[in-house]
């Protein structure tokens, strides 16, 4: 329809400045969030175009004073929900009417219009975003925040970002959503417009089975929250792998003894690679350490304190038994926990002592007693430095649990300072990116090694946290390992 409220002709339909954005913002919105999906390999595909933003362009664009198809557009979507019949089909529903009648019911002036477009586009943005770090990296919004402090980089990206999307949808917005030169489509062609665009999602994937055409933020984001510990499990390793190491049995407690004197180190960044040969490369390095498992061990979460949580038997950080350090505690062992960096990272310093730590080390801690550091995008206690620490707390006496997370093969590899790489490098033919991983990992792993021989008497049980993430100069670096599979190995 003009202005005046009679239709337009198809030409003005097609050429008008706003139907290229109703087709070019959702794009913009889905854009980010899909490439990294695909930069870190996500477990779960993302589409290239935003449907909801799509549903909140057609919306504004519906004149406000129409009750009966008002009834109409609300029956379909509490149809959907109906169909749907879960708890995230209804919370969805829930927000697509929020959003329908607030839109449909304010004024058509910039002062009305802007703030409601920005703030429900943001909320979409927001979810997607969300989406991402919480199926890859089982993260949520405020842990992102938290992980800016490893970088300068950090809080510019997480703070830039959201402000250019929002800014392109706000000069859209104010150009084509309000006032008088606006377009205004009736109910009968938006809610084709709609079908159109979902049938063409549903016949996408239908094709190929892969990669969806349109991208539900809230939808998903609902099913995210009332579908936890569902994410992320669409991990299967290949017969080759299977057939190559054991997998560790997730009903068994990974400690037999806690009157033994043990420690326990999770190895940063130490994932499984599709490759069998890389992995036994890697696993050589314990093979004269007296081992007793060397195999494959599935994580629940895909980041540093998730599996810390993991190891200390307090999923998510809720202490709902007695933790395995205060097992160990309980047992008349001295318990440390100690890591490279700063004690105010995850508030490790703060919250720790109530998993049952009697003696909590970090980066300022070990500085003090002259351990030597090193820079990996940010500075830490290096590792071969940590070793020889770790070595005099074990030629004590008195008998000990300790909880080492480590440091040397935290990315950006880019960064990476490498005095000499392995000969591996070429025996695999890795990349650069992935030469400097391997040495890292490969130079950690002997070390705990030597440390183990050392201490026959000390039970060392090695595990990583995560598989390697996005590389900048290698987007196939991270795709050459398994989600959520980590090496697992237990020493004397």
């Amino acid at each position: 329809m003009d202005n005046l409220g009679n239709p337009v002709s198809r030409g003005s339909f097609f050429c008008n400045s706003y139907m290229f954005s109703l087709f070019f913002v959702p794009i913009i919105a889905a854009f980010a969030p899909y490439l990294a999906c695909e930069f870190f390999d996500s477990p779960l595909l993302h589409g290239f175009f935003s449907a909801e933003e799509f549903f909140l362009l057609l919306t504004f664009a519906l004149p406000s004073r129409n009750i009966v198809w008002k009834v109409v557009i609300t029956a379909i979507i509490c149809g959907y929900s109906f169909y749907a019949n879960s708890a995230e089909g209804f919370a969805t529903a829930g927000v697509y009417l929020l959003m329908f009648w607030v839109v449909t019911s304010i004024p058509k002036q910039k002062k009305f219009v802007l703030p409601a477009f920005v703030s429900f586009s943001l909320f979409f943005f927001v979810t997607d975003c969300e989406n991402f770090f919480y199926s890859t990296f089982a993260l949520k919004i405020p842990d992102v925040w938290g992980l800016t402090k490893f970088f300068w980089w950090g809080p510019p990206l997480f703070i830039v970002i959201p402000l250019l999307i929002t800014a392109i949808q706000y000069a859209f917005a104010r150009k084509n959503l309000c006032g008088d030169g606006r377009l205004k489509l009736s109910y009968p062609v938006a809610i084709a417009l709609a079908a159109i665009f979902i049938c063409l999602d549903l016949g996408f994937t239908y094709a190929q089975q892969r990669q969806g055409l349109m991208e539900y933020p809230a939808k998903e984001w609902f099913w995210q929250h009332f579908k936890q510990n569902v994410v992320g499990k669409n991990s299967y390793l290949q017969e080759d792998i299977k057939n190559a190491f054991p997998q560790w049995d997730d009903k068994m407690s990974v400690v037999a003894d806690y009157s033994r004197p043990t420690v326990m180190i999770l190895v940063e960044s130490f994932g499984i690679n599709k490759s069998v040969d890389y992995d036994e490369a890697l696993f050589s390095a314990y093979m004269n350490a007296n081992p007793s498992f060397i195999g494959l061990y599935q994580r629940q979460s895909n980041h540093t304190q998730g599996a810390e949580w993991e190891d200390f038997g307090c999923l998510k950080g809720n202490v709902e038994r007695t933790p395995i350090p205060a097992m160990f505690k309980e047992n008349g062992l001295q318990t440390w926990y100690v890591h490279g960096f700063s004690g105010g990272f995850y508030d490790r310093r703060a919250n720790y002592a109530k998993f049952g730590f009697d003696s909590l080390l970090f980066r300022n801690d070990l500085a003090n007693k002259k351990l030597s550091t090193c820079n990996y995008g940010f500075v830490g206690i290096c590792d071969s430095s940590m070793v020889a620490f770790l070595d005099s707390l074990l030629n004590e006496a008195t008998p000990k649990f300790i909880y080492w997370t480590t440091l040397d093969s935290h990315p950006p590899y880019e960064l990476a300072t490498l005095q000499e790489k392995t000969t591996m490098c070429k025996t695999l033919a890795l990349s650069d990116i992935d030469c400097t991983y391997f040495t890292l990992q490969e130079n950690t792993a002997k070390q705990i090694a030597w440390l183990a021989k050392r201490h026959p008497e000390y039970k060392f049980i090695i595990r990583g946290d995560h598989r390697p993430m996005g590389a900048l100069m290698d987007i196939d670096f991270t795709q050459s390992f398994y989600f959520k599979w980590v090496p697992m190995i237990v020493l004397n």
